[in-house]
């Protein structure tokens, strides 16, 4: 059975109308209603106006979750679907015989996010970006620890949005945008990782995992089609 530890040193997380650790300790785990998207006041007006919903969410909890390490943290960003509403807005363009939009095109690539957020936080440490599918959030864990090192904080953003109405009869889609960054260190909350037999399916892992984190508790499984990871809390 494959597991593995990681230390939480710091977390953030948001969804429409959901942003402190007591509302996500009060979530009813259902519904999200609120803004559409952080408002992000510390980041210039220009390189705002080019952030989509999702992507200003990760903006958000990233400079949460990082601190005053911003501009030096190894950074993972996975999503299983990235900006998927802007790519098929670019295969709309083709079917209708209309020219592509080259700035269209180049925030559609499953690393867009990653980049920008690299150049507003001044960021010039490693990053990678994850596609995620089977094993869920676990994957981008993984990624991460491999990426910092021993000993070494690093940063993970998982981000998700609903699925385009065209997708949804193909794959279950989460229900409302959300962002979730995990600040792994030396230092923190430890949580060891199981994995088990996949028996679901992956969307809203990222929320199912705030809420965990927000009331404290201990055990927490979140499912996936591969594999499910069972977390459990090491005290002490």
């Amino acid at each position: 059975m494959p597991e593995f530890a990681i230390t939480l040193a710091r977390w953030a997380a948001w969804a429409p109308g959901l942003e402190s650790t007591a509302d996500w300790a009060n979530w009813d785990g259902a519904s999200a209603h609120g803004a559409d998207s952080p408002s992000l006041p510390w980041l210039p007006s220009m390189q705002k106006r080019r952030l989509p919903a999702l992507a200003r969410a990760v903006f958000h909890v990233a400079r949460q979750a990082a601190g005053d390490d911003a501009a030096h943290l190894p950074t993972v960003l996975a999503s299983g679907h990235g900006e998927l509403t802007r790519t098929l807005g670019l295969l709309d363009d083709l079917a209708a015989g209309e020219p592509l939009s080259p700035a269209a095109f180049s925030l559609s690539v499953h690393n867009a996010v990653s980049g920008q957020l690299s150049i507003a936080l001044g960021n010039r440490a490693p990053a990678s970006c994850v596609a995620l599918a089977g094993d869920g959030i676990s994957t981008a864990l993984l990624e991460a620890l491999c990426l910092a090192g021993p000993g070494q904080d690093a940063l993970v953003v998982i981000y998700e949005a609903p699925l385009p109405e065209h997708y949804r009869p193909y794959q279950q889609s989460d229900r409302f945008p959300w962002a979730l960054a995990l600040r792994l260190g030396a230092s923190g909350t430890r949580y060891r990782l199981a994995s088990h037999p996949g028996s679901g399916v992956a969307a809203g892992q990222g929320p199912q995992l705030a809420r965990f984190l927000a009331r404290g508790e201990s055990r927490l499984t979140l499912a996936a089609p591969r594999s499910d990871w069972h977390w459990s809390r090491h005290e002490g």
